[in-house]
C-alpha cells in the first residue's frame, strides 16, 4: 500500500511540475511578434576579438516584468549632462522636428543626440567626439512617459517593445567594442 501511494503522490508532482513548466514556458500574451532578445558583446584586445552572446526568451521578459511592483511609469526624466541638462520634453521636440531621411537635432558641448520618429518609435542616436556611440530604437510612448505628458505600465511597456517588431534595438559602441541588443522575430 506505502508503494502505491508513493507512486500516486510521485505522479502527482511529476504532473504538477509539467503545469508549472506548461505555463511558464507559454508565449506571453505582450509578446505576439518577438520570439526573444539577442544580446551580443564583442570587444577587440590587439589582433583577437572576444564574443559572448546569448539569447534571453520574450517570456522570461515579461515574467521579470510582472514581479515589479510599479502600476506605472511616468514623471519628468532629465539627464545631467555637464551644466546642460537634457529632458525627455527636449528629445520628443527633436522628434517632431524630424523628417524622413532628416533627424531632429540636439547638441550639448560635444555630444550631439540625434531623435528620427519612425511611426510609433524613436531612433536616438547620442554620439559624441571620443569616439562613442548609442543607439536605442523605443516606443514613442515610453519618452512621452518620461516626460511627464502620461503614464505607462510595465504591460504597456512590453505591447510596445513587441510592436517595435524585430531588429536592432540597442547598440552601444565604444571605440572597438560593442554591445548589441536584437529583436528576434517569433
Amino acid at each position: 500500500m506505502k508503494e502505491v501511494r508513493a507512486i500516486v503522490v510521485g505522479l502527482l508532482v511529476i504532473v504538477l511540475v509539467a503545469i508549472a513548466l506548461a505555463y511558464w514556458r507559454r508565449p506571453a500574451p505582450e509578446f505576439a511578434r518577438i520570439k526573444g532578445y539577442r544580446v551580443e558583446v564583442r570587444e577587440k584586445d590587439g589582433d583577437s576579438v572576444r564574443k559572448v552572446s546569448f539569447t534571453v526568451p520574450s517570456n522570461l521578459v515579461a515574467r521579470v516584468a510582472k514581479f515589479a511592483p510599479i502600476r506605472d511609469i511616468g514623471g519628468d526624466l532629465k539627464a545631467k549632462w555637464n551644466d546642460e541638462s537634457i529632458s525627455a520634453r527636449d528629445i520628443l521636440d527633436a522628434a517632431d522636428r524630424s523628417a524622413p531621411g532628416k533627424p531632429g537635432l540636439i547638441e550639448r558641448d560635444d555630444k550631439k543626440i540625434e531623435v528620427s520618429a519612425e511611426g510609433s518609435a524613436l531612433e536616438i542616436v547620442v554620439t559624441d567626439d571620443w569616439d562613442k556611440m548609442v543607439r536605442l530604437r523605443v516606443p514613442r510612448g515610453l519618452v512621452e512617459s518620461f516626460s511627464g505628458m502620461s503614464n505607462i505600465s510595465p504591460r504597456d511597456i512590453l505591447r510596445r517593445l513587441d510592436e517595435l517588431g524585430p531588429g536592432e534595438v540597442v547598440m552601444i559602441k565604444d571605440g572597438s567594442d560593442e554591445v548589441t541588443i536584437t529583436a528576434e522575430a517569433r
